[in-house]
């Protein structure tokens, strides 16, 4: 089956013109790489490593910095990193959903992100090797904009219902990896309450200029990823390059 060989993705509000981060997911090898399009934010990236026969046994998924002149470079342009307590390199099981497929990560932007006169992400860019560009509508208020990734084997993941999920421009993808599995993403709106991110009030209170728009990222005791935007204490948030790639440190947000 044929897939997308790269997606673009953001989340917008059309009427207050806020936007948030973009994000850029690929297929390469038997792998898959999540991070943003941002240069300040390419401090850390999403590694999904499927079976490889070229490296036996290692196949995992897993949060990390990226290569130190990446890191370096997004600090350099103005990125930051904020500990959470959970130590990267940070791997994860997802949660499973049955046996060929793993829930592997949550994208999370709840309405008070997009409100008038926040601050905003970067206007989104065409990226070329990107064969999709999604832009998905910010939640109303009280509500959070979820995008669920999906890992499969064997057949791409649609929550049993693809022909509904394509009628309402819910679902992305399928990207397909040379191990041949698939990584799909789907779109949903929910009330923020129903199922709250693991990070509680990162801002600590802090009123809106006193705090910068991030991205909070850990994993919830199902393995679940969460990668969710949020306002987070400019006090908190540090400008130097991070420790090497595989030495224990924070989390960034």
């Amino acid at each position: 089956m044929e897939g997308e060989d790269a997606i673009v993705f953001f989340i917008h509000d059309q009427e207050t013109g806020v936007c948030g981060y973009t994000w850029f997911i690929e297929a390469h090898g038997t792998s898959f790489y999540i991070k943003s399009t941002y240069k300040p934010m390419q401090v850390t990236k999403v590694s999904i490593h499927g079976p490889d026969p070229n490296h036996i046994g290692k196949q995992h998924f897993r949060l990390d910095f990226t290569k130190p002149d990446e890191a370096r470079g997004a600090v350099r342009a103005g990125g930051g990193w904020a500990a959470f307590g959970q130590p990267l390199p940070l791997k994860f099981s997802g949660r499973r959903i049955n046996k060929r497929t793993v829930h592997l990560a949550r994208f999370s932007a709840e309405s008070n992100m997009f409100r008038r006169g926040m601050q905003r992400g970067p206007d989104p860019q065409v990226k070329s090797k990107a064969t999709l560009h999604a832009r998905i509508d910010a939640p109303p208020e009280g509500h959070v904009t979820h995008v669920d990734v999906y890992l499969s084997n064997v057949r791409p993941y649609w929550c049993n219902d693809e022909l509904k999920l394509r009628r309402v421009n819910a679902g992305i993808g399928p990207l397909v990896n040379a191990a041949g599995m698939y990584l799909t993403a789907v779109i949903s709106r929910r009330r923020a309450a129903s199922e709250p991110d693991p990070f509680g009030d990162p801002s600590e209170g802090l009123p809106d200029d006193e705090c910068i728009r991030g991205i909070a990222e850990g994993v919830d005791n199902t393995g679940l990823l969460w990668v969710c935007e949020e306002m987070l204490p400019k006090s908190k948030v540090e400008q130097v390059s991070p420790p090497m790639r595989g030495a224990a440190s924070p989390p960034t947000g």
